[in-house]
């Protein structure tokens, strides 16, 4: 029935009514009849039909088992229905990277709530003025995500890279940690210079984003005997356990990126200046390797311009 045509490469040579019988086909076999796909194609049932059968006499085989009154894929037609359905979510998708490759569009960031309030806020205006058409979408959560199943286009964290083939992962600032606390709450208990009257205070944790115990790694750093267990409140985000601070309920161990507007403000300060513990986790971006849009560069450039106090 039909002319030998296995060495024919058609996919080399695709012409625009073979293009077209192929989108003939897809739409058969998604609805299996001639006479929905012709509605759907606004032509007639016999041009749908008259398609199939020159589709068929170019690949060699049948695509269709025609039954009566009904028609059904034979199995190379359902091979050919996958193969073309992929390839269409296949360009799908590379239509969708190309229109968001440009310095346009969504932009999508993860990350912990404290690093957006305290770190991204005060600065994200420069982004917004050097990117005006990249619409910001900035969602926030404790733990560590799956981008893809997330959508999103770029997470900050703040701890150890895993360094990931999946991922790239790029420090661009690093942290160091010290006391901090309100004026009258530091002249109340006679904190200035005098870290000994560290043990009538009240301490304020940040027991998950570093996942370390800050004021423990601190006071053995400086070899301070004070049980920071002993009176304390616990958060699970930066920002609350300075919120705290910074209505005088206790001290906060104070990361000095994070604290950078509160004591530019005056609302907090640290009462032992000389005694900075630089850490060893950093703050670092996250995206899927494949992913170097321009406007997920343009984000990583506005990152690392951040002004780092330590």
């Amino acid at each position: 029935m039909f002319s030998d045509s296995k060495n024919i490469p058609i996919l080399n040579s695709l012409t625009g009514y073979q293009l077209s019988r192929l989108h003939t086909f897809e739409c058969v076999a998604r609805r299996l009849s001639f006479a929905l796909a012709a509605e759907e194609l606004f032509v007639s049932p016999s041009a749908v039909s008259h398609r199939i059968s020159q589709l068929e006499k170019e690949l060699g085989f049948s695509l269709f088992y025609r039954l009566h009154r009904k028609i059904a894929l034979t199995p190379e037609g359902e091979r050919m229905q996958w193969a073309l359905k992929n390839s269409f979510n296949l360009l799908n998708q590379e239509v969708n990277y190309i229109r968001n490759s440009g310095l346009t569009g969504d932009l999508t960031v993860y990350s912990h709530p404290s690093i957006v309030q305290c770190l991204l806020l005060p600065h994200l205006n420069k982004f917004i003025e050097q990117n005006p058409a990249v619409q910001l979408k900035i969602l926030t959560g404790l733990e560590a995500i799956n981008l893809a199943n997330r959508g999103v286009d770029l997470a900050i964290y703040f701890g150890k890279p895993s360094f990931s083939e999946s991922y790239t992962e790029e420090i661009f600032m690093k942290e160091a940690i010290t006391p901090v606390c309100t004026p009258r709450y530091a002249r109340n208990h006679g904190l200035y210079n005098n870290p000994e009257k560290l043990s009538d205070c009240i301490f304020l944790h940040d027991r998950f984003n570093s996942g370390e115990n800050e004021w423990a790694n601190w006071t053995s750093f400086f070899q301070l005997d004070i049980d920071t267990d002993l009176k304390g409140i616990s958060f699970d985000r930066s920002d609350l356990a300075l919120i705290a601070a910074s209505r005088h309920l206790g001290i906060a161990m104070g990361r000095i990126n994070l604290v950078q507007e509160w004591t530019e403000r005056g609302e907090l300060i640290f009462p032992f200046p000389g005694m900075l513990m630089p850490v060893e986790h950093c703050y670092f971006n996250c995206i899927i390797s494949d992913r170097q849009w321009p406007k997920i560069m343009a984000f990583k450039r506005f990152l690392s311009c951040l002004p780092d106090v330590y």
